[in-house]
């Protein structure tokens, strides 16, 4: 398995392609008249997990957290991330627990999360997902995460090595049980 670097993964998927990509979803979603606010600073999208903040013509404002993942994965399960395991180094028989902390889905203080499928060439989408978090993050959901196939992710970071646990979700079940719910799927399906 592909060990992951953090600060790789973060700067790949912010490339001027790839917010370009974002702002025509938005515009998808919420029409043409919007007011896109970016946090840039990775202590705000770390710390609060909010990666946007989109104002409709209405008013109304969306904090949403951005997630993207590879073309391998189109028409697939979705991750949510639901613990970290941090060591200090990879190797398993040798390595000391530093600490855990909690995934995505519990730490974002982000109303909604864009889910989006990149293509090959990693400048567009393949397919995105819009769903609204708090169904997920309350303590019914935490039971219901059981159910559902696990996908360890290492990461490597500069001075420890992570395990995280995720769980695959059906989109069935995303649409089911999100209080709002949006999909935009490319119309000739090609991976480029």
């Amino acid at each position: 398995m592909e060990i992951r670097n953090f600060q790789n993964d973060f700067e790949n998927a912010d490339t001027p392609e790839i917010r370009n990509a974002w702002l025509k979803i938005f515009k998808k979603k919420f029409g043409d008249d919007i007011e896109v606010q970016w946090k840039n600073e990775l202590s705000i999208q770390k710390g609060l997990g909010i990666d946007v903040i989109i104002k409709t013509k209405k008013g109304r404002r969306y904090s949403i957290e951005l997630k993207t993942r590879k073309d391998v994965c189109f028409e697939k399960d979705y991750i949510m991330e639901i613990i970290n395991h941090v060591y200090d180094k990879e190797d398993k028989a040798t390595r000391t627990h530093l600490y855990s902390y909690d995934g995505w889905i519990y730490t974002t203080t982000a109303e909604y999360l864009f889910h989006a499928t990149l293509n090959n060439k990693r400048n567009n989408f393949l397919e995105v997902i819009f769903y609204s978090l708090m169904p997920f993050k309350n303590e019914t959901w935490k039971s219901e995460f059981n159910k559902y196939e696990i996908l360890f992710l290492p990461t490597r970071n500069i001075n420890s090595f992570q395990w995280t646990i995720n769980k695959l979700i059906p989109k069935e079940v995303i649409k089911r049980d999100a209080l709002e719910f949006w999909e935009w799927k490319k119309e000739d399906g090609i991976k480029n």
